[in-house]
């Protein structure tokens, strides 16, 4: 048989360790491909691909062959062999030598799905043995990388072989790229709620935005106290229950404060009542100030919202303090398993640690574009949407408009610059109610007793008007309108809900699998 160079690494390296292969099989799968390649190209073109092969010329021959039977044509070795005949990677061999033993190596047909498993399990093999022999090349240098450098190296190549990716992915000419995007909206128009990326869990912001996109750093931007947690606890939940698996990051609060918060939200508590186990919805006992314990029935409610709870493919990270490359980690294994990932939410993105590096010498500015730039990266890296909770400056609330605006992040590094999305939580209620702190509204300065009286009637209308509603600016959209749309809040139990649907009903529906 002639001689084909090993396209293997270093001398050093194979003299020590073989890197896998299975190069009988790439022969004999190869041969069938020549004898009849129409019947049983079908039978393996969904199992290996041109860089399984471990001969180079081989993927290529491999290339070959399906170029010319999806082009209508048949790959018989009149058609194929000429194409050889002075390909460099034979380095000399002789071409017709060489497809004479490809088919003296063929056994059967029926074999060749067998043929296409065992070269993808020895590429599989091979791609996990060069990602730990190059991470045991880096380990054998001190001082030249970090461990954690190494661990995120070794985990991105992981991740890679995981999702079915080489070393680089492939070139997307412009016309592929509009195919592309004209089967994914085929794929949205047959779905009932239209969208293309991850829902929201909210209709409308699903009709706004089409979805939380792949691949992109979205912003969802409050000021304190507006229950920018709550409504992302809420996204999170009901992408979640719409077959989602979503990793739900929070910096500032314990998995089990927001399960109290998802708790009382399904059995319409508050989150007091929850911890406390009393009712807060009737007045203490004037005599002994002791509060009733909970209903039996409203015990039941919490344990019937813990049942749907567990069925949910949503997982609490609730370490503080972790950096991106941590955060990074663990959505990786997540996203390799086999139920994989589909949304991140991170709360809050002022929460996370920057890299050693940039915290010695940086200002808040640029830690946070460093830090946004690396969930936009996570997130085109896995694919997944990334949705960021950002909290903003009190300083803007002191505008007689308080609808926040693009120009609130102005002291928040990159933030805008990185986000594919900006929406923003406000609730005007929140400021109303606070104008008459005391129980009574200011008067001002030359103020006439009737203008005051009007405009304390004015600002009581307002403030009855405002209860219960929340607005959504969508201030930034690279792929659709900006406006605004509107969502209910629940004050008692801090939950958001659409506009129309029923306080009483559950505070999520499972219409995906269970976990």
């Amino acid at each position: 048989m002639n001689h084909i160079p090993d396209p293997g690494l270093s001398p050093f390296r194979t003299a020590l360790r073989e890197r896998p292969s299975n190069t009988p099989a790439e022969q004999a799968l190869l041969g069938g491909l020549l004898v009849d390649s129409r019947k049983c190209l079908p039978m393996v073109e969904d199992i290996v691909e041109p860089e399984h092969f471990y001969v180079p010329v081989y993927g290529e021959i491999y290339a070959e062959i399906r170029r010319v039977v999806q082009s209508g044509g048949v790959a018989a070795p009149p058609t194929i062999v000429p194409k050889f005949r002075h390909h460099e990677a034979l380095d000399g061999a002789d071409a017709g030598k060489v497809f004479a033993d490809l088919l003296a190596a063929f056994v059967g047909i029926p074999s060749m799905p067998d043929y296409a498993q065992a070269i993808r399990e020895a590429w599989l093999m091979r791609s996990i043995f060069d990602v730990c022999t190059e991470a045991g090349d880096l380990c054998s240098k001190p001082g030249l990388r970090t461990a954690e450098d190494i661990r995120d190296h070794v985990e991105t190549g992981l991740l890679r072989i995981a999702q079915g990716c080489g070393e680089n992915d492939p070139l997307v000419s412009l016309g592929s790229a509009i195919g592309m995007a004209i089967a994914e909206g085929r794929e949205a128009a047959t779905r009932e709620d239209g969208i293309s990326g991850v829902t929201w869990g909210y209709k409308a912001l699903d009709r706004m935005t089409a979805g939380l996109q792949r691949g992109d750093l979205t912003l969802l931007g409050a000021r304190p106290a507006m229950g920018k947690t709550a409504l992302g606890l809420g996204i999170a939940t009901r992408a979640a229950a719409a077959g989602n698996r979503v990793l739900f990051w929070s910096g500032e609060m314990h998995a089990r404060q927001l399960g109290a918060r998802a708790g009382a939200a399904w059995a319409g508590l508050s989150t007091l009542a929850v911890f406390t186990g009393r009712r807060w919805d009737i007045p203490e006992d004037i005599v002994t100030g002791r509060r009733e314990p909970l209903a039996d029935y409203q015990w039941r409610d919490l344990e019937d919202g813990e049942r749907a709870a567990a069925t949910l493919p949503l997982e609490i990270d609730h370490r503080a303090g972790i950096s991106v490359a941590q955060l990074r980690a663990r959505a990786r294994r997540m996203a390799r398993q086999k139920r994989g990932l589909d949304l991140i939410v991170a709360d809050y993105i002022a929460l996370l640690r920057g890299s050693d590096a940039l915290r010695r010498g940086a200002n808040l500015n640029e830690v946070l574009s460093e830090i946004s730039a690396d969930l936009k990266l996570l997130a085109s890296e896995l694919h997944v949407p990334m949705l960021a909770l950002s909290q903003l400056s009190r300083d803007s609330a002191r505008r007689e408009d308080k609808t926040p605006a693009l120009h609130d992040l102005r002291d928040s590094g990159a933030l805008e610059q990185n986000a594919a999305t900006v929406i923003f939580l406000h609730r005007e209620h929140y400021y109303l109610s606070k104008v008459a702190a005391d129980g009574e509204i200011p008067r001002r300065v030359n103020e006439s007793a009737s203008d005051y009286d009007a405009r304390c009637e004015l600002h009581a209308a307002m403030t009855r008007e405002s209860k219960g509603k929340a607005t959504i600016v969508v201030a930034k959209s690279r792929h659709g309108p900006t406006g605004t749309c509107g969502l209910q809040f629940d004050d008692n139990s801090t939950w958001f809900r659409d506009v129309g649907e029923d306080p009483r009903s559950p505070a999520w529906t499972q219409t995906g699998p269970e976990f």
